[in-house]
């Protein structure tokens, strides 16, 4: 029998900044579902490799599990996992029999690639699951539409020193998407053109177009979105980057707010069939 091997397009889960703005504990959830599909059929899942860009320079900690659900309905997501950087089942409608598939990480080893941290592991299972497809299919013809969160396996800390400069502050409603006074960790050793940055408190402060040591400059052109999981829409003007922003005081920034990069990890899953 010839065994075919394959990956998963990659998976970029969106993780919420004010989940990021405190140090995940053992069992909390990291990320809440993130779709992918995979040719029709049974498969056997292999492993993972997973990458983490951090939000500053330092260790990451501990490795993610992957859980990995089917949903009735391809369009449809799963029962949440539970909010953010708390414990899975936190919120009503999780029910572990939704669970197809568990994946534990092994380990978490970091490298420095270029200007951005990142840290790569190796997720592998001894009795390797298998994802059974039910009669429902992907949005893709001949494909199988899964779901994947992620679960800390022990303390993970994705915390950013990257903040909002010393007596700046930001008055979106006046702003320009300059942000020409930034504190803490140089951004150009974390953050890349085509980041989705948000504050601390998840307010959605754009997609960069550029970043220097202390300088950030965030699209608002209309151009087609260079984001990761291409969920981010790119302000048409200026006038539309501040409403975004919740113009007003609603969307203002202060002294020491911090920035996240809100789609920190790549997962690319590894199947045979």
């Amino acid at each position: 029998m010839i065994s075919n091997y394959f990956n998963s397009p990659d998976i970029h889960p969106k993780v919420l900044a004010s989940g990021m703005n405190a140090v995940f504990a053992n069992g909390d959830v990291l990320f809440d579902w993130a779709s992918f599909e995979i040719p029709r059929g049974a498969a056997k899942l292999l492993g993972a490799t997973i990458s983490i860009r951090r939000n500053k320079v330092a260790a990451i900690g501990s490795g993610i599990d992957l859980v990995f659900a089917r949903d009735t309905n391809p369009t449809s997501q799963p029962p949440t996992l539970g909010p953010t950087n708390l414990p899975v089942g936190s919120e009503g409608g999780f029910n572990r029999t939704d669970i197809i598939a568990v994946l534990p990480t092994n380990g978490i080893h970091g490298h420095i690639g270029g200007n951005n941290v990142t840290y790569q592991g190796n997720a592998n299972f001894t009795h390797q699951p298998v994802l059974v497809p039910l009669p429902i299919t992907g949005a893709n013809v001949g494909y199988d539409k899964y779901w994947v969160g992620g679960v800390a396996a022990g303390a993970i800390d994705l915390r950013s020193l990257v903040a909002i400069g010393p007596g700046a502050g930001v008055d979106i409603s006046g702003s320009d998407g300059n942000f020409d006074v930034i504190d803490g960790t140089d951004p150009t050793l974390v953050f890349a053109v085509g980041d989705v940055l948000h504050a601390q408190d998840d307010i959605i402060v754009g997609e960069i177009g550029f970043v220097a040591t202390n300088n950030i400059i965030f699209k608002h052109n209309g151009e087609a979105s260079a984001s990761v999981d291409g969920s981010y829409v790119v302000p048409a003007s200026i006038g539309d980057f501040r409403i975004q922003n919740g113009a007003g005081a609603t969307g203002d920034l202060s002294e020491n707010d911090l920035l996240y990069n809100i789609n920190p990890i790549r997962i690319t899953l590894h199947f045979e069939k």
